[in-house]
């Protein structure tokens, strides 16, 4: 029974110490994440993707945000913001859709070349102000999941080897 406990306690120290996580790129250390340009009228959005990259990065932990002499750089722009109505029900809307076209360009500084560019990555959520089981009940959960997708988008098709 003790070998049965021993083996058990060691198999999940082993498994906690396991990370998914993996680099195609282990000379990239450094990032910068350059200030996010916004050809819409939403103005606010500019900030919220910023910071929630600027977040997702400090907390991945993989890349060290640095404003000086990066290893990598990111650029986005915000190319398009829409929030359309999906479904209504006689006089009352259920659900909208938030849709947010990004150009996004991922360059190895060291290397001088683009890792990864997309210049129409749309990104969109549902969201409802009624629906009680709707995940989102507001335009800014929706924004707010929206650059969640994005970074992990950006780290799929950038840091990201499988």
């Amino acid at each position: 029974m003790k070998y049965k406990i021993i083996m058990f306690v060691g198999l999940l120290i082993i498994s906690c110490s396991y990370s998914v996580y993996t680099t195609g790129y282990p000379h990239l250390k450094t990032i910068q994440v350059l200030p996010v340009e916004n050809q819409t009228s939403n103005y606010d959005l500019r900030d919220m993707v910023f910071n929630s990259l600027v977040d997702n990065y400090q907390l991945d932990g993989r890349l060290k945000l640095v404003g000086m002499s990066p290893d990598c750089q990111l650029e986005c722009r915000i190319l398009d913001y829409t929030n359309k109505i999906v479904s209504y029900s006689g006089s009352s809307i259920d659900e909208y859709e938030v849709r947010v076209l990004f150009d996004i360009t991922f360059t190895d500084l060291k290397k001088n070349q683009v890792i990864w560019q997309n210049g129409s990555l749309m990104q969109s959520e549902r969201y409802s102000l009624s629906d009680e089981n709707s995940i989102f009940k507001s335009e800014e959960d929706a924004q707010e999941e929206i650059t969640s997708k994005l970074f992990d988008t950006i780290m799929k098709n950038t840091l990201e080897e499988w």
